[in-house]
């Protein structure tokens, strides 16, 4: 189907946004709920059994190594058989892709299930009166890698589609559900072992229900198949990919593994409270990323290289707005936010940990563009040698770090890892659309000097007053301060294209 330059334009810009709105709503309806749940089940289950609650989820994330990078693969090719109409490709990249990931996923359960004991009892420091409900955990969680990545492969079907709307109501629904279910379960009076047995299920029935939306979507799902030639053609794209999968878990969990062998278990759950914190946010840079890769993906083979390049610049300055923001308020506030969320001494433990992670959570975000460039246009092997060189570094640099300074040390090491990861991904990236990265950088500046220098300002001013935290007058001021920050976006941040777009769009909302 062929279409107009402009009316290619406006239809992009249109979905860029509706999904993006999309996947804003469903993952901050989650962060909400996870915030204000945390302290009830940080208090109920102890802070070192939520320790040990984390640390699960960090194996089992380990292990997703094994996935090959074909979920990857499989969204992007799905993407460009979808713009072609060619169903049978469809069927056979799916399937080929859900076959493979259920050998891989039992693969994975076996081999978390029959190693708990060492993780447990060897590896970790977990009390000793932990241990046995810390084993049980574990092996129930074992489960939840097959689940979970069945559900990736399907989910990324709706992804594939654009279907954002759908997948977001199925994380939020069945996301509620979870934390629904563990804030009853520990009213009850059951632990660790109770919840993740719970979540399993929730999975289970989530992954069921994204498949039935699946095949009524696309009936001709339905027969399952499978395709030598299709599963070669997702292991070599998925190669490259499948370096930084195996690579990812090491450059975002290790710190967290030297944290529980070099330092108490306890030491994790203060790294741990702000790295979620910080992480939850991270839905914002997802949001924009989920929906990038399909578009990287689909103008690849065009000869409308402009639209991805503008999409990358735009999409990098828009996240440095956001998350600019969020780590100028957690250096301004980080200590009486914790304090009033978790008490006074988990505060003063991890207000300095919070400030360095929200920094470094701002650098990883301005990355996300250029991560999703690269892969949609066919360049994973770039990514996967910059993990590498990065995993050299920063398995040394986090061991001694930590060693030295514990929570903080570990901060540190990850805020440097990600700084470097960001400075790499933009070289590749601005080379990619044949432009000068100190060009392409003096070009985001002068677009956020202002509006970022100012929110600098407002939040040294409000400090300067030292109004109680959650004081009605201190309150106003932040509201104030917002919304000085968006008028400057607005003014400063945006060009005339962007603010026409912004109002035909709210224009579109209002009338529908």
């Amino acid at each position: 189907m062929h279409m107009d330059e402009i009316t290619v334009t406006q239809s992009l810009s249109r979905r860029l946004i509706r999904n993006i709105i999309w996947n804003f709503s469903g993952q901050a309806w989650m962060l909400a709920l996870g915030f204000f749940a945390t302290p009830y089940i940080v208090q109920h289950l102890r802070v070192s059994l939520f320790g040990v609650y984390t640390l699960i989820g960090v194996i089992i994330g380990y292990f997703s190594f094994l996935q090959l990078g074909l979920g990857t693969a499989a969204i992007k090719y799905i993407s460009e058989y979808l713009a072609l109409n060619e169903e049978e490709n469809i069927r056979k990249t799916f399937w080929t892709c859900m076959a493979t990931y259920c050998i891989v996923g039992l693969i994975g359960t076996t081999l978390i299930f029959f190693f708990a004991n060492t993780f447990v009892e060897k590896f970790f420091k977990i009390p000793a009166d932990l241990q046995a409900v810390s084993l049980i955990a574990l092996k129930i969680g074992s489960l939840g890698f097959l689940i979970v990545t069945l559900q990736s492969v399907i989910v990324g079907v709706i992804q594939a589609i654009e279907r954002f709307d759908i997948v977001n109501r199925i994380t939020v629904i069945f996301g509620s559900i979870q934390i629904i279910m563990t804030l009853v379960l520990l009213v009850l009076g059951y632990s660790l072992k109770e919840i993740i047995a719970s979540n399993i299920t929730i999975q289970l029935i989530c992954t069921f229900v994204a498949w039935r939306i699946v095949v009524h979507t696309m009936p001709f799902l339905s027969k399952p198949c499978w395709d030598t030639l299709t599963f070669a053609k997702l292991i070599k794209f998925g190669g490259f990919v499948t370096v930084s999968v195996i690579l990812n878990p090491v450059l975002v969990n290790i710190e967290k593994l030297f944290l529980t062998t070099l330092r108490p278990v306890a030491s994790l759950t203060y790294y741990a409270i702000p790295f979620l914190l910080v992480d939850k946010f991270s839905v914002v840079r997802w949001s924009f990323s989920s929906v990038l890769f399909p578009m990287f993906s689909h103008f690849h083979k065009s000869d409308k290289d402009h639209v991805s390049e503008e999409l990358h610049y735009r999409s990098t300055l828009y996240l440095a707005f956001i998350f600019s923001f969020l780590a100028i308020f957690f250096i301004a506030y980080g200590r009486p936010f914790l304090a009033m969320w978790l008490g006074n001494d988990f505060a003063e433990k991890s207000s300095g940990v919070l400030a360095i992670l929200s920094v470094a959570g701002f650098i990883n975000a301005t990355a996300s563009p250029s991560m999703s460039a690269l892969q949609g246009r066919e360049k994973p092997q770039l990514p996967a040698l910059f993990h590498t060189i990065e995993v050299l570094l920063y398995i040394p640099s986090s061991y001694f770090l930590i060693r030295a300074y514990g929570a903080s040390g570990a901060a540190c090491a990850w805020g440097a890892r990600v700084s470097l990861d960001t400075l790499l991904l933009h070289r590749a990236s601005c080379k990619l659309f044949g432009i000068p990265v100190f060009s392409w950088y003096a070009k985001l500046i002068f677009r956020g000097f202002i509006p970022i220098g100012l929110c600098i300002v407002l939040f040294v001013w409000l400090k300067h007053l030292e109004l109680p935290f959650l004081s009605l007058s201190n309150v106003a001021c932040f509201i104030a301060a917002v919304v000085l920050y968006c008028a400057s976006i607005w003014r400063w941040g945006l060009d005339q294209r962007a603010r026409a777009k912004a109002i035909e769009f709210m224009k579109s909302l209002l009338i529908r």
